[in-house]
């Protein structure tokens, strides 16, 4: 544990409390205006995290990080590939607005990689850990929330936000029209961003509202009961189907008895939304059994003889960070887009961060002895599978709030990890999920 962030241990878990808040309350378009999209609050502070967690380091004893973290390192290899692929875009002949693009798109990285780092080092507690957990599910349930209004009333409301310094980098939508029904986008720049958003948030949610139980249970469910809520109407096929990976992740870990009333829940819901709401179900479906027939499908799939064109330029470092513009073709696809501008050397180091993610949660959900850390970590596992789907279907890395929560839950995957070491939890043989035992106690330290 890095020992410049024990002396001062309320610092990194309040800026990241804030980072938090920033991140998913102001509207995704809302930024400081010079910078762009690396000038929305939560970027700015993202590189103020970096700072904190590069200041902790050099005040330790040691120069080296130790115990060394998978997650941690993954993260600098895929940070330091689209740092390469940023020095590819400067390094051949480019235009003014590529290189602008770059610019801003390697501040990005800097605030992802700073967030994951101090997330998983800065954070002396694992009470540190739940709190902030928590309250991502908070404010992501009052987003939830807003979205709903904005389906009942019709009214985007974001529209009305102004806040001193802050311009907007876009519209403030609020609201799409698909198939004459309204689309809600919460404070999220598209709903295909709220969507998603809300689905890699809900597997935590779940989770608190299981193990709290010295909390009221209109407490622990109402996030929950409001993201799912608001989900149907953000009509986004991304957002069900990584409905569909959480649920696919988690039901392995639960109970029968909990898998049936998952089950029943979701029924319930379908029935409600069918009575409350007529025509979205059947909006709904038809995303999926009218997709050879959908423009955005359409899009998708006619993208991949100009991507691969491309790719087949610059293979390895690829065109250069962000230097895809938009204005070029939308390509609705990471992978794809990561192909074109970080080549197969930064498409790798993303899919192995994506991998490694998934395999410490995957790892810590059998082998933990404590049955609310194996389900913290199989929710924090459904995060970043729901994530890596998603990946597949936009382009995830373009949309701050959905970017911005699979780095941070990359982070804490990594400080899970580090106290379960710390108890020595993770030496102990695969206990699998059936299995409760208590952790152990620490035994007292000198001093």
């Amino acid at each position: 544990m890095p020992l410049g962030v024990q002396r001062r241990p309320m610092h990194a878990g309040v800026l990241l409390a804030g980072w938090v808040l920033l991140l998913v309350l102001i509207p995704s378009t809302l930024v400081v205006g010079p910078l762009g999209a690396a000038g929305s609050p939560a970027q700015l502070l993202g590189l103020l995290a970096g700072v904190w967690w590069l200041a902790a380091q050099l005040d330790r004893s040691r120069a080296t990080l130790s115990p060394g973290e998978p997650t941690r390192t993954a993260m600098a290899v895929f940070a330091v590939a689209m740092i390469g692929s940023y020095l590819a875009a400067t390094t051949r002949p480019i235009e003014a607005i590529e290189l602008s693009a770059a610019d801003r798109g390697l501040l990005v990285v800097l605030s992802w990689w700073s967030v994951t780092l101090l997330t998983t080092d800065g954070l002396v507690s694992r009470q540190g850990l739940d709190d902030l957990l928590r309250l991502l599910t908070t404010v992501t349930g009052i987003v939830a929330a807003l979205g709903l209004v904005q389906f009942v009333t019709g009214l985007a409301i974001v529209d009305q936000i102004s806040i001193p310094g802050l311009s907007a980098n876009g519209s403030l939508v609020g609201l799409i029209d698909r198939n004459g029904m309204a689309r809600v986008a919460g404070t999220s720049s598209h709903p295909i961003e709220f969507g998603v958003l809300l689905a890699m948030v809900l597997p935590v949610a779940l989770h608190y509202a299981s193990v709290d139980t010295h909390r009221r249970r209109w407490r622990r469910y109402t996030p929950v009961v409001l993201i799912c809520a608001a989900l149907p109407v953000t009509m986004s096929r991304s957002a069900l189907l990584a409905v569909a990976v959480v649920l696919a992740v988690l039901f392995p870990l639960w109970s029968a008895r909990k898998r049936i009333a998952a089950l029943v829940a979701v029924g319930i819901g379908l029935m409600a939304v069918y009575v409350a709401v007529p025509g979205l179900l059947g909006t709904m479906l038809r995303l999926f059994t009218d997709i050879s027939d959908d423009g955005s499908a359409q899009s998708r799939t006619d993208s991949y003889a100009l991507a691969l064109e491309f790719i087949s330029r610059d293979p390895w470092w690829g065109r250069g960070l962000s230097t895809f513009l938009p204005t070029y073709r939308i390509l609705d696809n990471q992978y794809l887009g990561s192909l074109i501008e970080g080549g197969v050397i930064g498409t790798t180091a993303l899919v192995t961060l994506l991998v490694v993610a998934i395999w410490q949660s995957g790892r810590m959900s059998r082998r933990l002895p404590d049955p609310g850390d194996r389900g913290l970590a199989r929710a924090l596992m459904a995060t970043v599978a729901a994530a890596a789907l998603s990946c597949a279907t936009f382009d995830a890395f373009g949309f701050p709030q959905v970017a911005g929560t699979l780095f941070f839950a990359i982070g804490c995957i990594g400080a899970l990890r580090r106290h379960a070491r710390s108890y020595g939890d993770l030496d102990v043989p695969d206990r699998g999920a059936g299995r409760s035992l208590q952790r152990p106690v620490p035994a007292a330290q000198p001093g």
